[in-house]
């Protein structure tokens, strides 16, 4: 069975090494978008969470292994900075579900709930 990663780079036409590059700008919210390439250079490591999280999906064969990483990620501690939770200048993990469907088969299971509640 291919990964998102195959799947992802047949449809884009890109390698894999274009592939975390790509999904990230794919992913990320429309609003961060302006300033994510100043963040990038003032604070190297503030997307490190999202590069993480395309990197655990990119071998995914089956939706329910994205949602699991999606899980794991909205459960790493570096999601606390106000910037990243109140103002969205992350990844959305909506958008990366709803390409990852582009692209995988659902699993056997439903879903989780999504997103995750933050009260």
């Amino acid at each position: 069975m291919k990964t998102f990663e195959e799947l992802f780079c047949e449809a884009n036409k890109c390698t894999p090494a274009e592939f975390p590059r790509r999904l990230f700008w794919k992913c990320l919210y429309r609003h961060a978008l302006p300033i994510a390439p100043l963040l990038m250079v003032v604070s190297p490591k503030y997307f490190a969470p999202d590069r993480q999280l395309i990197a655990d999906v990119r071998r995914a064969d089956k939706m329910n292994q994205v949602w699991e990483e999606v899980r794991q990620y909205f459960a790493d501690s570096t999601h606390r900075p106000w910037l990243r939770r109140k103002g969205n200048v992350r990844v959305s993990a909506r958008r990366l579900i709803n390409l990852a469907r582009e692209y995988l088969p659902a699993s056997g299971s439903p879903p989780p709930p999504y997103p995750p509640s933050r009260n």
